[in-house]
Parts: structure tokens; C-alpha cells; sequence
């Protein structure tokens, strides 16, 4: 008589586990703005500071009245000298 050789027999039914899942993370980088008003502010300061200024006039007036002598001639400014001359060999 010829065996019948049954597959299943002498083994064990497997057992399945629950499922596990590995997380790979990973991180992506995302700008978030992040608004700081700046408000630049230029003062002026007045500082007064004095200024002199001058006004100048000129004056004509008639002086004294000289009559002219006989035998003078321009008088010469102060200090002036008139030319030496030089000797005639």
C-alpha cells in the first residue's frame, strides 16, 4: 500500500504577530517670519549760537582849509627820504 504524506502534518500553525512599524524621521526645515518693525527716527536739535555781525561806514569831511606859502612845495610823508645820488667822477 502506497503512504499518503499529508503536508501539514507534524507542523505547526505560525503564528502572526501584531504589525510593528518603524518611523523614519525626518526633519524639514520651514522659515517662520517673524516681523520686527524698526522705525528710524532723525531729530534735528536747534543749538543758537551767536553771530556778530558789523556794518562800517566811511566819512568824508572837509578839513581845514590851508592856504598855500610861496616857496614850499608837497611836503613828503613821514619817513620817506629822497634818493641818494651817486658822485660824478
Amino acid at each position: 500500500m502506497m503512504q499518503q504524506w499529508n503536508c501539514n502534518e507534524g507542523m505547526v500553525q505560525p503564528v502572526v504577530c501584531p504589525t510593528q512599524y518603524r518611523c523614519h524621521d525626518q526633519f524639514i526645515p520651514r522659515e517662520v517670519p517673524y516681523i520686527h518693525p524698526i522705525v528710524n527716527v532723525n531729530r534735528q536739535h536747534i543749538v543758537e549760537i551767536p553771530r556778530h555781525y558789523y556794518t562800517e561806514t566811511t566819512q568824508n569831511v572837509m578839513g581845514e582849509t590851508l592856504q598855500a606859502q610861496p616857496g614850499f612845495g608837497p611836503v613828503p610823508a613821514p619817513g620817506f627820504r629822497p634818493p641818494r645820488r651817486r658822485p660824478r667822477f
